[in-house]
């Protein structure tokens, strides 16, 4: 078999064109919003493996939850919270026509981690 510069060209446009769904799958699968508590190393580390923009409800306190009163942007919001926080975080979602669409704990004592869209 002989490698020419067609053959390269070709197999370059099908490896592109198998990739290019997966990495759009990848870009819809990531969160607009991580909701973290920066008191919680498990909520810390959770924020850290998500990326992207954050919001640390230990600071919203002091800022009377301003940040989820304002506007946010459309897509997956995910969380890694206690549970008395994220009643507060669903509430100011669900004014925003967002709806639950999973949570879950892992054990009594730990943080809940849920997904809203």
């Amino acid at each position: 078999m002989s490698v020419s510069r067609r053959s390269v060209l070709k197999l370059g446009l099908a490896a592109a064109a198998t990739a290019a769904p997966i990495s759009r799958g990848i870009a819809q699968k990531r969160p607009v919003l991580v909701v973290f508590d920066s008191r919680l190393p498990e909520s810390l580390a959770f924020a850290r493996a998500q990326g992207g923009r954050v919001l640390d409800i230990a600071r919203e306190p002091a800022l009377l939850w301003r940040n989820l009163r304002n506007p946010l942007p459309q897509g997956r919001i995910v969380g890694m919270t206690r549970w008395s926080d994220l009643v507060l975080v669903r509430g100011a979602l669900e004014d925003q026509g967002r709806r639950m669409r999973s949570q879950s704990q892992s054990g009594r004592h730990t943080p809940f981690v849920w997904e809203m869209a």
